[in-house]
């Protein structure tokens, strides 16, 4: 029988995933099929809490996401894109590779990145909760909404018990429900999204503007992280619980769970350390909670289908929608703040510069070339670096990193 706490904790990352949803939804449109993503991170949610039975969520990669949100990418590159960082996790964690793999690329290049793409993403929130649209709708899309989204905001924020996310998109689902004439009818739908033609220009275009920039941020944020902080809470949770998934089997879960449905509607995602936070911290002990989860995510897809969830994702405020794409760039910006030392700190602003500048593609590889040529002159990066490669404190789930 589930426990309340599983219950509860089932939620405790909604959070983040549900505005992603909406925010590609509303920017991407049609394009992308929002019943196929919803129905295939469900699936998922069952699989991973059955197989390592903790509460590991299914999350969107973040960088995947803002580059998509903030540079544009179409649906057959998003594809590509999963089937990219599929193949590259699959062979990671087969390989038993993640550790060395992690230990090649510094964490101010990573840093840079995070903080690039959380500034792109902060002004493209703020840009659509204050575009003359949102502002002057007669609704709760205007006005009042953004002020009072930016209000609930800044009150909440950093409360993992009153996540300042759910909050507002329980605001945002108040004006759909508003815009909406009538409840949907239910019905029995495919999840399947046709498999798209992907190109040349569609794989080089993934592999260089997401995949490449994905692969590090997740090794260091979705792998490393995430088995340090199930071995960190393993004692709280049951005695019978004796394994704990190594980088290896996490990596290789992301893997094979991207290789394997990205053609057919999968968004490229993996499992998070701060949802594992956020759910731990909601009640969540065991991988009921993510299959409870998963059971209505895929149940609400079939029963729903793709149209009606259109229409509800395009009816979300933009006004709301935008204040929490903001707080989605700032948390993401706010990684840049552990990298430590003067040479660090130098490839982490040349990054982020260049991500504004020039995109994230040609920014990783700027940021790996400043990194490469600062070791061969002998300068040590960072502190962490100097040690041998970045340890990411997990004990304190307020100090945990953004996702992958």
């Amino acid at each position: 029988m589930l426990q309340r706490g599983e219950v509860s904790g089932a939620l405790g990352d909604l959070g983040t995933f549900l505005p992603d949803v909406v925010a590609l939804s509303s920017v991407m449109g049609s394009a992308l099929p929002a019943a196929s993503f919803v129905f295939f991170s469900g699936l998922w949610n069952l699989v991973s809490g059955c197989l390592f039975d903790l509460p590991l969520p299914i999350q969107p990669m973040h960088t995947v996401v803002a580059v998509a949100l903030t540079e544009g990418l179409t649906y057959p590159q998003l594809v590509a894109s999963g089937l990219w960082l599929g193949a590259m996790f699959t062979l990671l964690g087969g390989s038993g590779s993640v550790e060395r793999a992690r230990r090649c690329i510094p964490v101010c290049v990573v840093r840079g990145l995070q903080l690039g793409l959380g500034l792109k993403v902060f002004s493209t929130g703020a840009g659509m909760a204050t575009r003359e649209r949102a502002l002057l709708t007669h609704s709760l899309d205007g006005l009042l909404a953004a002020l009072l989204s930016a209000a609930v905001a800044l009150a909440l924020y950093g409360d993992r018990k009153r996540p300042a996310s759910l909050v507002l998109f329980a605001l945002g689902c108040a004006g759909v429900a508003r815009a909406l004439p009538a409840p949907p009818s239910l019905g029995l739908h495919s999840p399947l999204a046709p498999v798209p033609t992907v190109d040349a220009a569609d794989w080089w275009h993934a592999l260089v503007r997401a995949a490449l920039p994905q692969l590090p941020v997740t090794l260091l944020n979705a792998v490393v992280a995430t088995a340090k902080l199930a071995e960190d809470r393993s004692p709280r949770l049951p005695l019978h619980r004796v394994y704990t998934p190594s980088v290896d089997a996490i990596a290789l879960s992301v893997g094979l769970s991207n290789l394997s449905t990205a053609a057919v509607g999968h968004f490229p995602s993996c499992h998070g350390c701060g949802g594992l936070a956020g759910q731990h911290q909601f009640g969540a002990r065991t991988g009921s909670s993510m299959a409870l989860l998963g059971l209505c995510k895929m149940g609400l897809t079939v029963a729903l289908g793709p149209a009606p969830l259109l229409r509800a994702f395009a009816a979300f405020p933009p006004a709301v929608l935008g204040v929490l794409l903001a707080v989605g760039g700032v948390e993401l910006a706010a990684c840049a703040r552990d990298v430590r030392g003067r040479c660090g700190f130098v490839i982490m602003l040349s990054g982020a510069g260049s991500v504004l500048r020039l995109g994230t593609g040609a920014a990783f590889l700027i940021s790996c070339t400043a990194a490469a040529a600062f070791r061969l002159a002998g300068r040590s990066l960072d502190e962490e670096d100097e040690a041998g490669g970045y340890e990411p404190a997990a004990t304190d789930p307020a100090n945990e990193p953004e996702d992958g």
